[in-house]
């Protein structure tokens, strides 16, 4: 009964009228079937006991889970011995498949499905335990092991979210097959750990659940580590061994005058700097009367001075207050001197003022059309003597550590040499926060990488730098008398490398 969930998929066609209801179900089943990552006689096959299984059995179930997601990360010779001891279980909608507390059996692959992950907790509240969901598995992920490697209960619960498809692997079975191969990932999780001191006041309890969330990758040269959509996102980076850098890329417009280059950085998103006036007209609202008054100055009609005073006792809210402003629009009077000198313009001024006149006040006779203002956002057109060039900011050595939610806007990380990084979740990190820690760590980087506006300063000045060089070099050689018959052809293709790579 509880296998007959998969069974029914090896029947094609029902007939007769006792068998409709397996009739609904096979037709409700075949408009949602996806591709099965097992067949019907590979489910059978791995339910058959381990004893009885032949090479030719083991042969085929090999092929058959080293293409499987959860099994992609052991070798070849560990497969082969999974191949001929793992077995094929199916559970239903919530059903659990593992107690918290309860003596360990077996660990679980996840083939098909998602499981969610609870815990006992007390609560004082209410002076009793409560269960409490800590997080979800997915296919490709397995479960139990820790039980089974340091031979203790069960830590949590799991159970079904939906149908779920597992390959079921048993006590002994685990000993003689993963048992080493898993303690050696432990292993060097654990010395990954113990080479940062931040983790020297976690309890064993947390340092085992360190061992479960965190993973180990490796970096060529070359290879982009985290930024440009790649990394591991909500992960923070420890760099274990090997060093690696951050690049940022910047854009610079060049205009030239008189002979000389001029920079200028070009970085929408940089907002621009605020003088001391700025400062008090935005925070103490100083500078307030003197520019309303100049405004007023400039204005030529007692109309235009009314509109720019806003009325202090104003009761009316919404589609009131705007029928108001529109009402005060199109009341404004002006002397026909003013009016005669506003319509001899021909700017964009007179266009927009004649076009809201339209608007705000129809002909004689004629309905006014609802029309909605709406504001077309702006396409800003980059300069077409823009370069963009690409800077190092700094290095990461071993015992760096990134990833904590720095400004990674125009940045990547690039490994210089071969790296070792290990990978902690940083919601993980964050529910252990001992001394607000990971929080200094993030406030100490983003004070100490330099900015977008700092960098630019730098490459100014090594620009100059390289100006002034090459001046000073043409103005001794244009001095001495002597015939140079060097040419870039008598420089080494490796000197010339260095010397065209730019800033």
């Amino acid at each position: 009964m509880a296998n007959s969930y998969w069974l029914i998929e090896a029947v094609e066609h029902y007939e007769g009228l006792d068998n409709v209801k397996r009739r609904v179900e096979q037709a409700v089943r075949s408009k949602a079937k996806k591709k099965q990552l097992l067949s019907i006689n590979d489910k059978a096959l791995l339910n058959k006991p381990a004893d009885e299984r032949t090479d030719e059995e083991k042969k085929y179930i090999f092929r058959i889970i080293g293409g499987l997601k959860c099994f992609k990360r052991y070798p070849n010779h560990v497969k082969k011995k999974l191949a001929a001891v793992t077995y094929y279980k199916y559970y239903g909608p919530g059903r659990p498949i593992v107690r918290q507390h309860h003596d360990a059996h077996a660990m679980y692959f996840i083939v098909n499905g998602d499981v969610v992950v609870s815990q006992m907790v007390y609560d004082e509240l209410l002076q009793k335990h409560v269960s409490v969901d800590v997080g979800s598995m997915h296919q490709g992920e397995m479960f139990g092991e820790v039980s089974l490697l340091h031979n203790i209960k069960r830590t949590a619960t799991v159970t079904t979210a939906g149908h779920c498809e597992l390959l079921v692997l048993m006590k002994d079975d685990f000993k003689n097959v993963l048992q080493a191969s898993i303690q050696k990932q432990w292993d060097e999780v654990r010395r990954a750990m113990s080479a940062f001191t931040y983790f020297d006041g976690l309890d064993e309890v947390a340092r085992r659940e360190g061992c479960i969330v965190a993973k180990m990758k490796s970096y060529e040269t070359n290879e982009t580590v985290l930024g440009d959509g790649v990394g591991v996102p909500n992960f923070v980076y420890f760099v274990l061994s090997g060093r690696c850098q951050m690049i940022e890329s910047i854009q610079v417009t060049v205009t030239s005058r008189l002979g000389r280059n001029y920079y200028t950085l070009y970085d929408p998103y940089v907002p621009r700097e605020e003088s001391e006036q700025d400062l008090d007209t935005k925070y103490f609202g100083a500078y307030g009367k003197a520019d309303r008054s100049s405004v007023a100055k400039r204005g030529s009609s007692d109309g235009e001075q009314t509109a720019l005073k806003r009325p202090t006792n104003e009761t009316s809210v919404g589609s009131a207050r705007q029928q108001s402003v529109l009402k005060n629009r199109s009341s404004v009077s002006r002397p026909e001197g003013a009016h005669a000198s506003f319509e001899g313009k021909e700017g964009p001024s007179s266009v927009s003022a004649a076009r809201s006149q339209d608007l705000l006040e129809p002909s004689e006779g004629q309905m006014r059309e609802s029309v909605r203002m709406s504001l077309v956002p702006e396409v800003i057109q980059p300069p077409q003597n823009l370069r963009t060039y690409f800077m190092q900011v700094c290095q990461f050595n071993p015992g760096s550590s990134f990833g904590f939610g720095e400004n990674m806007r125009d940045r990547r990380i690039i490994a210089l040499t071969p790296v070792d990084c290990m990978l902690m979740p940083k919601i993980w990190l964050l529910q252990r926060n001992t001394a607000n820690i990971w929080s200094r760590i993030q406030h100490y980087l983003e004070k100490k990488i330099p900015s977008k506006r700092q960098l630019f300063k730098e490459f100014v000045s090594a620009r100059r730098w390289q100006e002034f060089r090459d001046r000073t070099v043409a103005d001794v050689v244009s001095r001495t008398n002597t015939v140079n018959w060097t040419t870039v052809h008598d420089v080494p293709y490796s000197i010339r490398m260095e010397e065209m790579l730019d800033i």
